[in-house]
């Protein structure tokens, strides 16, 4: 009898292929989230489905807590979350509110603007170096939101101020999740957002409630957990493959974001909008690579 080899086991960062593919099935679940989010907002207010979002992720989460047996409330940085929390929620409702007020590539476009007002607040607040390449990135990525915006144009208003504040609430929420840097478990970590964001929502029901029939209740129970997986399966991304490597198709959520609001809205977007996420999309990924060569010259 020959005996059996022990079976290899491949680390996980040796699998990029798969950790690319679930970023891009992340971000289209987070997109297939924002969509649901941007047809209930027709209906109901906005702060209700804000609070929905957060509350059934939540309920989805509790039972992965139990799992894992963590005292899920248990920080070693209570500030710290409760701040990443009140950013994700400001985050949230202003993303949301963009999607009410315009197309979902639109939205996009100028939101996919957060990666770069990172650099730039990471420097500002962190005091890490601004270097010419992220200056070059920002700068860039600004005059392809112009593009989008087109000053003169009716979208140039109120009404992209809204993506605009989510990019730099979303930027803020980066910042402390890198100032937690790790110490807390991620569980631990999702629990705080969703606790924080239901409560705080939750507040604000009474003066933003219409009772919700069967079809749109179902449709706000898997907004929140279409959430929750599209949370896990970018965590399970980054796990699978370097950042460097998976990062960058978080931008396939524009291409997500055109496909959604072509086939439930019949939104497509005009050339200059193409035009404008492109510039800021190139700005982006100027940065990733940027970012990426300077992290393996620092660890040679």
């Amino acid at each position: 009898m020959v005996a059996r080899a022990a079976p290899v086991r491949i680390p996980d960062r040796d699998r990029p292929l798969a950790g690319m593919a679930l970023m891009v099935a992340s971000v289209g679940l987070l997109t297939v989230m924002d969509g649901t989010a941007k047809y209930l907002a027709r209906d109901y207010p906005l702060w209700q489905v804000v609070w929905a979002r957060y509350a059934f992720n939540l309920l989805g989460l509790l039972p992965l807590l139990a799992r894992a047996r963590l005292p899920a409330w248990r920080s070693r940085a209570p500030g710290l979350q409760l701040l990443r929390a009140a950013a994700m929620v400001v985050a949230t409702f202003t993303m949301f509110l963009s999607l009410k007020l315009l197309p979902m590539a639109e939205t996009y476009a100028i939101a996919f603007l957060s990666p770069l007002l990172v650099a730039l607040l990471a420097g500002l607040l962190l005091r890490e170096r601004l270097d010419a390449a992220r200056w070059l990135a920002v700068t860039t990525g600004f005059l392809g939101v112009l593009v989008v915006m087109r000053p003169g144009s009716g979208l140039f208003g109120l009404a992209a101020l809204a993506p605009m504040a989510m990019a730099l609430s979303f930027a803020l929420y980066q910042l402390v999740t890198r100032m937690l840097g790790g110490r807390d478990d991620t569980y631990v970590t999702m629990f705080w957002s969703a606790a924080v964001g239901s409560v705080v929502t939750a507040f604000l029901l009474p003066w933003n409630w219409r009772p919700p029939d069967a079809g749109a209740l179902a449709l706000m129970a898997a907004m929140g957990l279409i959430g929750l997986l599209g949370q896990l399966a970018m965590i399970r991304a980054f796990t699978l493959a370097p950042a460097s490597l998976a990062s960058p198709f978080i931008y396939t959520q524009i291409v997500w974001a055109v496909l959604f609001g072509f086939l439930v809205f019949g939104d497509l977007p005009d050339f200059w909008t193409v035009v404008g996420a492109a510039v800021v999309v190139a700005a982006g990924l100027h940065l990733f690579h940027h970012e990426a060569r300077r992290t393996r010259s620092n660890t040679r």
